[in-house]
Parts: C-alpha cells; structure tokens; sequence
C-alpha cells in the first residue's frame, strides 16, 4: 500500500542563490552545485565552496540517483491540513551530498536505511518540489 502524499500548505520562496537550483526544478531537472576547482559537490546552495572556500561554484545536472541515508515516518502532522503518513529521509546523492526530503511510492514500513532512490518532482503552482521514490 503507498501512503498517501501531504498537501503543503506554504511552498518554498527562492532566493538569488537558490533561483537556479528551483528553476531546473521547475523543468524536472535536479542539480547541484559542484566547484569549478576541487570538483567537491555541494547542498544546500553556498556563495562558496565549503573545501577549497572558493567562489568557484557551479551549477551541474545530477544522476537524481541515491540511497536512503535516515528516514522518520511522520504520523503526526507538523502543520495543520498535511496528511499522514508520511516519510522524512535524508537521501545521500550518488555525487555525495544528502539531502533533505520526502518519500513517496512506497509503504512507510517499507522505508530502510540503504534503499535505492530516485529523484521525483510535483508540480506546485510555478514552482517543482523535488522528492524521492524508490528505484
């Protein structure tokens, strides 16, 4: 049985920094920022490189591959109108960073640590929100 999806009752607002990644989004795409110099990988969006602490960063298409770092199952709702339940993960990218985010396709106790995942979108007004299904 798949768990319901939540309704989000506020949707994230870009900022300068963060309009690119948001942008891909909105075209289904996923990317990340990687440095132009070490070629370290970068989430959450940085003016900076967190290695080399150079603003070399570029954004980068990636796999939209990875695997279940941690996952919560919320059977209580964090604000009123989402509905429940549903999974909190943090999935570590194939390029290396994790990343905060929803599961969705799969029953909440079907959720492991170490499950194979891939980056899925829902369309929500003019923007995308990214979240992961299984492989």
């Amino acid at each position: 049985m798949t768990a319901p999806g939540p309704s989000f009752p506020r949707l994230p607002r870009p900022t300068s920094l963060s309009a690119p990644f948001w942008a891909a989004a909105a075209r289904h795409q996923l990317v990340i920022q990687r440095c132009r110099d070490d070629g370290r990988y970068e989430w959450t969006p940085q003016q900076a490189c967190s290695r080399c602490l150079r603003e070399t960063l570029e954004w980068t298409p990636a796999s939209g591959r990875g695997t279940v770092y941690s996952f919560s199952v919320v059977t209580r709702p964090a604000v009123p109108g989402l509905a429940v339940p549903y999974i909190v993960a943090i999935v570590e990218l194939a390029e290396g960073p994790r990343m905060l985010t929803r599961l969705r396709g799969l029953d909440p106790h079907d959720a492991r640590i170490g499950l194979p995942v891939r980056v899925a979108f829902e369309d929500a007004d003019e923007l995308a929100l990214y979240l992961f299904e299984p492989a």
